[in-house]
């Protein structure tokens, strides 16, 4: 059977108010992405410790450290340099947590995946042996504003790239943002299935009359999320699945904030949407 995470900042940036509400809902763990208007490689010591406490006091487990890894420009030998420092950062936060995932991302889109398809694996096969000492899994997730957009093009990324610390992070939801993408369950799921290692929770819907697809309550979007959790269930699926909720009660998140999600404008009015997909979760849970 799964375990059950939410990533703490779709609740609060006060990492204690996030993890009373996981912990209220019945989740296995909390994952990592902002506190206190920090990404994870810029907490210092002292934040790390009060997060394993809290984490730690309310039996909840910090499976993935949710980082903004290789959303900088594929071509940019500076940005790279830069994000290698970061991977570096968060893999001592992982060690810290006892997290054996990071998120990661493949690099911003610039219009042409087929000339950055292999620059893309060169760049990742370089951090292989860094993953592999470390023993932390890098798991890649289809953003629409990176270069691998879809589940489609992250199936071809992971298959040139062919490592086993080097996995998928299957977010269904994102799929639906991207025009001609394809349907993110069933048709992406088996795409990335090989793959596998970590799963977002995150419900997209397309109203009429909207410019663009937005997130939405868990159950009522088109990602299919019952017969989602069947299929894990059925598959044996034993990993992790967190959610991501980027539903807003009040109006959809920025752009900008859906790019790199981070601190107190992208947390506002976090808490209301969760638990309206947290009850929406243990709803389906309990069928």
């Amino acid at each position: 059977m799964y375990q059950r995470a939410v990533i703490t900042d779709e609740i609060s940036q006060d990492f204690a108010r996030a993890v009373e509400v996981a912990r209220e809902f019945g989740l296995d763990g909390v994952e990592l992405r902002s506190a206190w208007d920090k990404n994870p490689h810029e907490l210092g010591k002292d934040e790390r410790r009060k997060i394993l406490d809290l984490a730690g006091q309310a039996g909840l487990a910090i499976p993935c450290i949710a980082a903004p890894i290789f959303k900088c420009q594929l071509y940019d030998e500076r940005d790279h340099q830069e994000h290698l420092t970061v991977l570096q950062r968060c893999l001592e936060v992982a060690h810290e947590m006892g997290a054996g995932l990071i998120r990661g991302f493949t690099f911003w889109d610039d219009g042409d995946f087929e000339r950055a398809l292999p620059w893309i694996a060169e760049r990742l096969t370089a951090v292989e042996p860094i993953l592999r000492e470390a023993k932390v899994k890098l798991v890649l997730e289809s953003d629409p504003a990176t270069a691998a957009n879809s589940h489609q093009k992250l199936a071809r990324v992971l298959a040139l790239v062919a490592s086993d610390v080097i996995r998928a992070l299957w977010d269904p939801g994102n799929n639906l943002y991207v025009s001609g993408a394809g349907r993110p369950f069933p048709e992406g799921y088996e795409l990335l299935r090989p793959y596998l290692a970590h799963i977002h929770v995150k419900d997209v819907c397309r109203p009429a009359g909207a410019a663009e697809p937005e997130a939405c309550c868990l159950g009522q979007g088109e990602v299919g999320f019952a017969q989602v959790f069947q299929r894990l269930i059925a598959d044996g699926y034993e990993g992790w699945l967190s959610l991501e909720t980027h539903y807003r009660k009040r109006g959809p998140i920025s752009d900008k904030l859906l790019a790199l999600p981070k601190g107190s404008a992208f947390s506002l009015g976090g808490e209301e949407a969760s638990r309206e997909c947290l009850t929406a979760w243990n709803g389906m849970m309990s069928r």
